[in-house]
């Protein structure tokens, strides 16, 4: 069957624990802490079983430099840095993923390849769900699949009932249980950013005891190839013509994931934007790439050599994924910088914050990574995602804030140790007199001295001097 367009939504996601969130951070992004459920339709999955996934894996480790690997691939140990799980039964029945959208209430019916849930320790975890597209052809159907099928929740209440934005209905076929959403259970008073029930159906259904929230609003990030000749040729015949293809209103909605209309009614801003967005290193092969915010996507035609359809599906997804894997990331730790801030004066502060920023280096030293393969297109789209995605500057943003938590936590440790250090130069300084003095008039045996008299208004001399002393620094402790 001719496959048209290939497409994969990513649902990137923070997770925590809800017992667990007055513990220090480390305990509560500990793998280890999730009660996993033992689940009869998915599977933890450490290496591929089928041939074809055995080469892809090969070409991918291959692609991405070594120090990448622990980011990306499930090693079975307890320390791993990400646990992966597989969908069963997309890989022995057919499986369909259904679109109902528009007002002519459109059904799309995309065949789903597999479906994955990638759980990291760092806190956040991405649903992925891969579909191939072999009935639909045309390029406004392209559109409508990535607009509406990405949608998980309403992005303002009123869509729930004109469904610009939603589609009418999205979900799965051929599970075994019952996979959708109609989003008519979406009122005004439901709680805010709650994505589809299938979505958080599919994550309890391996992790037990953790609550999600959405890293990118109420959409999921759109991978998507598609092949149509007519494009294809319209761009590289020559660089004229491909100035004008770049300014066309469909590559636009392509690249930024719209379907009815342009969501920037602004000739030169949206072509700035566009130009931005667009990677035409194989232009003049027929291939064009597009990067944004939300989206990476490939325009290309039938004339496409296969190996460059794969490595989308399989390179550049897991680029993306890890991309998006940093930005939640970023997001989670900046939730607990807010929140440990607000306990400043509390018990286990230092604490909390010595654990945050432990973990936070180990987050810069094994996740963050500027560039991740030596291959030109890897480092060049990369770079372009990580922009769009915003990546860098979150995390420059970040490091501020815990360096300045780190410092207020260590100047606070400091100024208590000159407290302890003060009291007892003061503890000293008043003893010190006495100790001298009590030897001198052989304070061991009072009654036979001669100087008993002096010994004693001595004595109270000292004695008033040590209470002062002590109201002195009390008062001054208060203070």
């Amino acid at each position: 069957m001719n496959t048209f367009s290939f497409h994969t939504f990513m649902f990137p996601f923070r997770w925590k624990i809800a017992d667990l969130e007055d513990r220090p951070f480390s305990e509560q992004i500990d793998l280890s802490n999730i009660r996993y459920a033992s689940s009869v339709s998915w599977e933890r999955v450490f290496s591929p079983v089928v041939e074809k996934e055995t080469d892809d894996l090969y070409n991918e480790r291959n692609y991405f430099y070594e120090f990448v690997h622990p980011a990306l691939y499930d090693d079975g140990s307890d320390s791993t840095l990400i646990r992966h799980y597989e969908r069963r039964e997309p890989k022995h029945a057919e499986v369909t993923y259904k679109i109902v959208c528009g007002n002519d209430r459109k059904e799309y019916i995309l065949d789903v390849q597999s479906l994955n849930l990638n759980l990291y320790s760092s806190g956040v975890g991405v649903l992925s769900i891969y579909l191939y597209n072999n009935r639909y052809p045309y390029a406004q159907d392209v559109l409508s699949i990535n607009q509406y099928g990405r949608r998980v929740f309403p992005p303002f209440i009123g869509d729930v009932n004109i469904r610009t934005e939603l589609a009418h209905s999205i979900g799965f076929e051929g599970l075994n249980g019952v996979y959708s959403e109609d989003f008519g259970r979406y009122t005004n008073t439901a709680k805010s950013n709650t994505p589809a029930s299938f979505i958080s159906k599919m994550v309890h259904e391996v992790a037990e005891n953790i609550e999600l929230q959405p890293v990118i609003d109420d959409r999921m990030f759109v991978l998507c190839w598609y092949k149509n000749d007519s494009f294809s040729e319209r761009f590289q015949v020559s660089n004229a013509e491909y100035e004008r293809f770049l300014y066309d209103e469909w590559w636009y909605k392509y690249t930024f994931v719209d379907a009815s209309y342009k969501t920037c009614p602004n000739d030169k801003l949206s072509q700035r934007l566009i130009e931005t967005a667009t990677y035409p290193r194989w232009q003049q092969w027929g291939t064009l790439y597009g990067v944004s915010r939300y989206s990476m996507v490939m325009l290309t035609g039938n004339g496409c050599p296969d190996y460059l359809t794969t490595y989308f599906e399989t390179e550049y997804v897991r680029m993306a994924e890890l991309v998006l894997m940093q930005r939640a990331t970023v997001l989670r730790f900046s939730s607990e910088v807010t929140k440990i801030t607000k306990m400043a004066t509390q018990k286990g502060f230092g604490e909390r914050v010595s654990s945050l920023y432990k973990q936070y280096i180990h987050f810069v030293n094994q996740i963050y990574f500027r560039e991740i393969s030596a291959q030109d297109q890897a480092i060049e789209m990369y770079q372009m995602l990580y922009s769009a995605v915003n990546v860098q500057e979150q995390v420059e943003k970040l490091d501020k804030e815990i360096e300045e938590l780190y410092n207020y936590v260590s100047l606070r440790e400091d100024r208590r140790t000159n407290r302890t250090m003060s009291l007892l130069t003061w503890i000293t300084t008043i003893f010190l007199p006495i100790t001298v003095i009590t030897g001198y008039f052989s304070m061991n045996n009072l009654c036979d001295n001669p100087l008993m008299g002096l010994q004693t208004i001595v004595m109270l001399c000292f004695a008033v001097i040590v209470i002062s002393m002590v109201f002195f620094l009390n008062k001054k402790r208060i203070k």
